[in-house]
């Protein structure tokens, strides 16, 4: 067996974007895995542990081989019949065989089987050593992982994210030989620019960690993460404030510094005059910090940056950080106080040179569409049609502010306190903001009736009006995130409890569109599709089944949050003893009207009932409708089923003792119509017979 031993690759970069880091040192380290486990050279093309700091990209591979093994390989040659002329002398084909395996014709085996005697040669392929095979597998991930930002430099071919300045390329002790970028792999590295410059050689692979450890520069990205955020936590706690940090500005910080070193600093009080939102924004946007917060959860006027070096004069640092973010807060203050000059009702008509989608215009037409709409569908979250409407003739205006340009990710909670100082009603402000929510999967959904009345309308209009243009999202494409916004959807209309349906909530968009925009009839069922394939992802998500989902969806499909009832419902009854029987009873009786071809066979005629088994099946059914009507008006579907499992005796003992497609066609007609009451009652729960395929 080959030698094994640490594989280091480490390409040394100029500043790369905090951003791409991770996806840059991913596609390094799943680029090489691969193609050194499809050598042989590794068992799991997964080990890869990345190493990346924006001066550069790493890769550490344990136990890599430093040959290929040699491979025994059996050669099939040509049928020994072609392989010799009628003299015994060996024909072209059985030298070119020959040739091809490196023996002489005389040296050959045979092999035989059923379809006669061939040439035969058992050959050793020797293994390709590392050095030799790591060249090309470098060159193909690099060629992976080169997208459109990539960049050529000086007279180079190769593209890159950033220009390649060193190479360091170790297995085990020994540098390999290997060339990219105009550069020649050694086993130098280079530390942090300012406590650590210069080259620094690393002795073995696994030594490469402590060699830059010792340079300042901390290699591993998680060891960066939990530096900032054990020095970020401890230096608010020393302050008596809280930090909150938001993972992906720890991210961005660890992918800004070889040497994270936390520091904090203070602003102007007068500042917080400026809703919080917008300073938090500017904070961790422009400057990459960490905004604190009171006991009370109010933002205080202090923060923390993370520093790239140890300075010698802390208090000198802290004041460029001062320094530097006074002007951000500034242009804040200055948005908020420019924007307040003009109400968002005088903002209107600036909606209008907006656009927001060719065929169905600017932003003005939409906020049109939204205030017929949620004021068609206010009643539905008890919510007051008059404060809806006013909602939604002003929850795009802050789109055209100067905060929200800056800033788009306050749309909506800008506009909420743009409202607030124009005097407008409090539930109309607050029904700005949360109409956007959620904002992302697993955000926080709209708690205020007003906010999940134009929440709906919002989606509901994107939904129908963007598939009614013909751009509904295909593949990997979908520029007005309508996945997101129709899993958004089904999440309000579950949580709010509105017995409002999917068909009718999708219909009064229709009505509310049709005006504008030429409409296929077949909109509305490819939009209901579409929702309820995101329905499916989120019951998935809830824990239910798909078979459950499945059987409800076969059913009628009612309001969001009637459904997921049912099909949680439907999943524990699934699991009971007595439910085996009843998915059984409705899975036959589908059958058996299915084969009769007929939707209605009309009432059931107690006087056409001859045999007791069916008697007693029609008695079991009327007393059970009795019950069911109160249980199911008040979605109580688990009493429900149970309910129907008393049915389950009877139900046995009418298909072992009554031919239901017998001669008689009044008699079979009756039978099926006894069939057809029974199947209604389950079937309007779910289709129990879907639950055992």
């Amino acid at each position: 067996m080959s030698e094994r031993a640490d594989l280091l690759i480490e390409m040394g970069c100029e500043e790369l974007p905090a951003r791409l880091l991770e996806a840059q040192s991913r596609g390094l380290a799943e680029g090489l895995g691969r193609r050194l486990a499809e050598a042989g050279l590794i068992s799991d093309a997964d080990s890869g542990h990345v190493l990346a700091t924006p001066r550069r990209l790493a890769v550490r591979f344990p136990d890599v081989l430093a040959r290929q093994p040699d491979r025994e390989l059996e050669r099939k040659g040509p049928p020994e019949a072609a392989a010799f002329d009628d003299h015994g002398k060996p024909t072209r084909a059985a030298e070119g065989f020959a040739r091809s395996v490196g023996r002489a014709v005389e040296d050959l085996e045979r092999l035989e089987n059923e379809q006669g005697r061939w040439l035969y040669a058992r050959i050793t392929e020797s293994g390709r050593s590392l050095g030799e095979l790591l060249p090309d597998c470098l060159e193909a991930t690099v060629r992976d992982m080169a997208g459109a930002r990539s960049m050529r430099w000086s007279d180079r071919s190769e593209r890159f994210l950033r220009p390649v300045r060193w190479l360091l390329v170790l297995h085990g002790r020994e540098v390999l030989k290997l060339s990219a970028f105009g550069l020649e792999a050694d086993r130098y590295t280079q530390g942090h620019r300012i406590h650590g410059s210069g080259r620094h050689p690393v002795p073995a692979a696994i030594d490469y960690e402590a060699v830059l450890h010792e340079a300042h520069v901390l290699a591993d990205p998680a060891k960066r993460r939990q530096r900032i955020t054990g020095q970020v936590e401890h230096l608010a706690r020393e302050a008596g404030l809280a930090a909150n940090a938001p993972p992906d500005l720890i991210d961005e910080n660890a992918g800004l510094t070889e040497w994270p070193v936390a520091v904090i600093g203070d602003f102007d009080p007068a500042f917080l005059e400026v809703p919080a939102e917008a300073l938090i924004s500017s904070m961790q946007q422009h400057q990459k910090c960490f905004p604190l917060y009171q006991a009370d959860g109010q933002l205080a006027s202090r923060f923390i940056a993370i520093a790239n070096i140890e300075s010698r004069d802390v208090a000198a640092m802290v004041s460029g950080f001062e320094r530097v973010i006074r002007p951000r807060l500034a242009d804040a203050r200055f948005f908020w106080d420019q924007d307040r000059k003009t109400p968002l009702t005088e903002r209107l008509d600036r909606l209008d040179q907006v656009l927001f989608q060719e065929k169905l215009g600017s932003l003005g037409a939409k906020v049109r569409r939204l205030i017929k709409l949620a004021a068609e569908l206010a009643p539905y979250f008890d919510a007051s049609a008059e404060l809806t409407q006013r909602a939604a003739g002003l929850c795009k205006s802050d789109l055209v502010t100067e905060m929200v340009g800056e800033f788009p990710e306050l749309q909506g909670i800008m506009g909420m306190h743009y409202a607030r100082h124009d005097g407008e009603d409090e539930a109309v402000a607050a029904a700005i903001a949360s109409h956007y929510q959620p904002r992302q999967a697993g955000d926080a959904l709209p708690l205020d009736s007003i906010g999940q009345a134009l929440a709906v309308a919002d989606r509901l209009d994107s939904l129908v009006g963007i598939f009614a243009a013909g751009q509904k999202p295909k593949g990997g494409k979908d520029p007005f995130a309508l996945r997101r916004a129709a899993l958004a959807l089904v999440r309000i209309l579950e949580d709010s409890g509105t017995s409002l349906s999917l068909v009718s909530a999708i219909g009064l968009a229709v009505k509310t569109l049709q005006d504008q925009i030429d409409m296929d009839e077949g909109v509305a069922g490819e939009v209901e599709a579409f929702i309820l394939e995101r329905l499916k992802s989120h019951a998935a998500d809830c824990g239910i089944d798909t078979n459950s989902f499945l059987a409800v969806a076969a059913g009628r499909l009612g309001s969001i949050a009637d459904f997921m009832a049912r099909a949680r419902a439907v999943q524990a009854f699934a699991d009971q003893p007595q439910a085996e029987s009843l998915i059984a009873a409705n899975k036959r009786a589908s059958n058996l009207l299915k084969q009769a071809e007929s939707d209605s066979f009309g009432t059931v005629d107690d006087a056409l009932l001859e045999d007791s088994e069916e008697r007693a099946l029609y008695a079991a059914i009327v007393q059970v409708e009795s019950r069911l009507v109160a249980q199911l008006e008040h979605s109580d579907y688990a009493t429900a089923l149970a309910t129907l499992s008393e049915l389950r005796d009877p139900v046995d003992r009418f298909f072992d003792a009554v031919m239901v497609m017998c001669d008689q066609p009044q008699l079979r007609r009756n039978r099926l119509a006894l069939l057809g009451r029974l199947r209604g009652l389950i079937i309007d729960i779910a289709d129990l017979a879907r639950l055992g395929r």
